[in-house]
């Protein structure tokens, strides 16, 4: 079963109502589709008490003569979600017109331009990802106006530019939802893998679905400071991310509460006119037990929508010089590690005990890249650093780079280097010939002048 979410479906409901919605209706079809929709809600509703609920109030509403006024299609639509959602408020449910097949022009280039603006809106989208930028204090900014489905590298894209950003901030404000898996996605970068955020109970077999963080292709940002802003057009899948985060206590939430739509639903079939869409699931949340619907995500800092903003931004800049002076205390501690262990070995080490601090600085330095500290060109740093007052801790901390990034060839070309100049010309070699293998298979730019470095070592005395 597909499971849609609200803001997909807003843009499809006001586009047919203004196409399709003119239509004129009589009596005997507002009971029909009364009727079927009794039918789909007892059927399909994930509450089924609460559907009894709803048919009833329908076929009270209709006796009373509360759609005598309705008579086009459009405004019937509107009247019966209305009533609809009297019962428990359920902003899922809802009914509009049907899509109807646009007939065939006789002028070709009618649809052409028909063509032409649907590419032109579907370009300016960006796939739901309106900005991103970083802004004055190394603050990440990222504005989604919804989540749309295949776009994770979409997200890689962007969060690739906020990779090394001090606070981060994602901009909910208008955001009406969308693919459940592109929210997991987002919630991925920020929290660790195999973690469970959301259940999705569904009532068709009694199914169960477990939402889990997983591993993602960029950086991930577990510890950044991270701000949500929130308002009441965030919707569904906005709220999820907003819920997620929030819940697990990994993100500080501003603005003013959202929507308080959370259960999953499809589109179902009334007649040949109209649509409705039902929630077929629901969500309970691990920590919570329970989720927003009715309620919103309710932000921990509370302004309006106008104030939003700069109260963000502001929080963020605070937070950023945190989160920097923690990591530079953070760096400082590994790097006065990195000069125990040289010191240690200008003292002691032989070559009996290179293994072991080989060991020892590998360590190191994955805790740094695991604190987001240490980058392949920061552990190459490093190990240039000590090339001339200590080659067996240059070589060492170069040959972890080859652990630590082992996929790739400037990683073997460096410590080839150092092998090649501490007299190991063998090893270095080998070394090369892996750098060469790996810059292939990646198709690097730079193939042809690993191979001319291999040549010139292969060829020295």
């Amino acid at each position: 079963m597909k499971s849609l979410f609200i803001h997909l479906l807003l843009f499809v409901i006001v586009f047919k109502a203004e196409v399709f919605g003119q239509k004129k209706i009589n009596e005997k079809f507002k009971k029909e589709t009364i009727s079927k929709i009794d039918l789909l809600l007892q059927e399909h509703y994930v509450f089924p008490d609460k559907a009894e609920l709803i048919v009833s109030h329908l076929n009270k509403s209709l006796k009373e003569g509360k759609f005598k006024k309705q008579e086009l299609l459009d405004s019937f639509a509107v009247a019966l979600t209305k009533e609809i959602r009297v019962v428990n408020g359920d902003k899922h449910l809802g009914v509009w017109p049907a899509f109807v097949p646009v007939k065939e022009q006789e002028n070709s280039g009618d649809d052409y331009q028909l063509y032409l603006k649907k590419y032109t809106d579907t370009r300016k989208q960006a796939n739901g990802f309106k900005e991103v930028k970083v802004i004055d204090g190394n603050i990440g900014y990222l504005s989604i106006d919804f989540f749309l489905a295949e776009t994770n590298k979409t997200i890689d894209a962007y969060m690739f530019l906020l990779a090394n950003t001090d606070a981060i901030i994602i901009d909910l404000q208008n955001n009406g939802g969308g693919n459940p898996k592109t929210v997991n996605y987002l919630c991925s970068y920020f929290l660790k893998s195999d973690l469970l955020i959301n259940t999705l109970y569904f009532r068709e077999g009694n199914r169960k679905d477990e939402v889990i963080t997983h591993e993602v292709n960029g950086k991930k940002r577990i510890d950044v400071p991270l701000f949500i802003i929130t308002g009441p057009k965030a919707f569904s899948g906005a709220e999820e991310f907003s819920y997620n985060m929030q819940s697990q206590k990994r993100a500080v939430l501003v603005g003013e509460a959202t929507g308080g739509a959370a259960n999953p639903g499809d589109v179902f079939k009334i007649n040949s006119d109209l649509e409705i869409f039902i929630p077929v699931g629901t969500g309970v949340n691990p920590v919570t037990k329970t989720n927003w619907e009715g309620i919103g995500v309710l932000p921990e800092i509370k302004t309006s929508g106008e104030n939003a903003y700069s109260k963000t931004v502001e929080l963020a800049a605070q937070a950023a010089e945190i989160y920097r002076i923690k990591k530079a205390a953070e760096s400082k501690k590994l790097y006065d590690e990195l000069e125990a262990i040289a010191k240690q070995q200008g003292q002691s080490f032989s070559e009996n005990n290179v293994e072991k601090m080989e060991h020892q600085i590998t360590e190191i330095f994955r805790k740094g890249i695991d604190l987001g500290l240490f980058s392949e060109g920061d552990i190459n740093f490093f190990g240039s650093q000590n090339i001339k007052k200590n080659p067996l801790m240059a070589e060492c901390i170069l040959k972890s780079n080859t652990v630590l990034y082992s996929k790739s060839p400037m990683t073997y070309l460096a410590y080839g280097d150092m092998l090649e100049l501490n007299g190991k010309k063998k090893l270095a070699l080998s070394n090369f010939e892996k750098s060469i293998v790996l810059a292939e298979e990646q198709r690097a730019p730079y193939l042809e002048g690993l191979k001319m470095r291999y040549e010139t070592a292969k060829n020295s005395k």
